[in-house]
């Protein structure tokens, strides 16, 4: 697992340089225009697709992992990666479709004007290209292919936007378009391969559609807790902007989106331990579930410590360096909102556990839970520095209900077979 866990971090920390290299070279080649065109664009190409691929990021994993134990005989990894096409794709599909049907009608709904219809042809493609990345980056995690799907996720995700300005159009619209035929095709050779390894494994489409049924009663809960998470980084800055002006909304943006890189580290770990955890459980290794806990919050929490620490330290010069002498009033909103890190990482490390121990939407509610304090708080006042506050308040919160889950579940005298998880799938 050691060596899957180093490829999976360097893979994601090439994404995460490639991402801050995008916004540079979307600046500088697009102009001001281009900019706002593409930054909204891809924003809503991430919303669209969230709700469409319906938890199975989550839930193919963890099933295919499961089936790979031969713990249920009567279902097969074979199958669990053809619903996952199946359930995956066709949404995505019927989205695209109306969306360049009526292309002025969808640029009025999305992007709240009409004058963008130009960007709904090159955002529809995107959508299909990250929708099947995503469904076939899933089914090889369940695999353990971490090799595969690691470099699947470098070209995808980190050199391909990259490429897009090189070799597409200098406007948005061909830089996007680009971008998203080039997922299509990388993401389809991968499909390609997964298809070849399981010529032999089809089972028809009666055992597809039993699969389909235990993938969606995992994945559909899970997809109000994505929007909660989407709200959690967003809604104080939508109240900033309407109380305190654009200026003060993007300082604290910039504070937020400085919290989530610096958490966004450790999201690689969950990668790898989903399917290992999920098949864990499944074959009653509750003990070894445990010890895989223990190792992982112990490092991850003492590395997010040391992170914040040094962070506080560093982000004045910091922030002087990178964002220019405006943001200098803002370093307290910087230094507060990284406070929220340690409990955030907390909320990363285990979430992947509570999925692999549970079929009910444990994170979700979290989530919403805390979404929740959030709202409240912020409606209490208005400040950018109380709404700071406010949000590592929520992820605090966050970070001890998800503690609690975890060791209700893997504290509790009755979590020593697999038993319980088994009967949850079947029935």
């Amino acid at each position: 697992m050691r060596i899957q866990l180093a490829w999976t971090l360097l893979t994601e920390f090439i994404v995460t340089l490639s991402g801050v290299l995008i916004l540079k070279l979307a600046a500088s080649m697009l102009g001001p225009v281009g900019f706002g065109e593409y930054a909204l664009g891809r924003r809503v190409v991430g919303l669209l697709y969230l709700p469409l691929i319906m938890g199975l990021g989550i839930a193919a994993p963890r099933y295919i992992a499961i089936a790979r134990t031969a713990v249920l005989k009567e279902y097969a990894e074979s199958s669990f990666a053809f619903a996952t096409l199946t359930a995956g794709l066709l949404p995505a599909l019927v989205v695209v479709l109306i969306m360049n049907v009526a292309p002025a009608m969808t640029s009025q709904l999305i992007f709240g004007s009409p004058d963008l219809t130009h960007m709904i042809a090159p955002a529809s493609v995107a959508l299909a290209g990250i929708t099947l990345h995503s469904m076939v980056y899933a089914i090889h995690r369940g695999r353990s292919e971490m090799g595969f799907a690691n470099a699947l996720q470098l070209v995808n995700l980190g050199l391909v936007p990259l490429g897009a300005f090189i070799f597409g159009q200098r406007t948005a619209a061909g830089v996007l378009g680009t971008t998203g035929i080039s997922w299509l095709v990388f993401a389809g050779a991968a499909l390609v391969h997964v298809i070849y390894l399981e010529r032999n494994n089809w089972h028809g489409s009666v055992s597809v559609r039993q699969h389909l049924r235990i993938l969606l009663r995992f994945g559909l809960p899970r997809v109000p807790g994505e929007f909660a998470l989407v709200g959690l980084f967003a809604l104080p800055s939508l109240i900033a902007v309407r109380t305190q002006g654009v200026v003060i909304a993007g300082q604290l943006s910039a504070a937020m989106s400085l919290l989530t890189i610096a958490s966004g580290s450790f999201a690689p770990v969950g990668l790898v331990i989903l399917p290992r955890a999920s098949a864990q459980a499944a074959s009653g290794d509750i003990a070894g579930v445990r010890q895989l806990v223990l190792r992982i919050l112990v490092g991850g929490t003492m590395l997010s410590i040391a992170g914040v620490v040094l962070g506080e330290v560093l982000i004045p010069p910091f922030i002087r360096w990178y964002f220019g002498a405006a943001f200098i009033t803002a370093i307290p909103v910087f230094r507060t909102c990284l406070l929220g890190a340690i409990p955030y990482v907390v909320y990363v490390l285990m979430r992947n556990i509570l999925d692999a121990l549970d079929v009910r939407p444990i994170n979700t509610r979290n989530l919403v839970i805390s979404l929740a304090l959030l709202v409240v708080l912020c409606f209490i006042r208005s400040g950018i520095m109380w709404m700071a506050w406010s949000l590592v308040a929520s992820l605090t919160l966050l970070g001890i209900l998800t503690l609690r889950e975890v060791y209700v579940r893997l504290g509790s005298p009755i979590a020593t077979t697999a038993e319980p998880l088994v009967a949850e799938i079947i029935t």
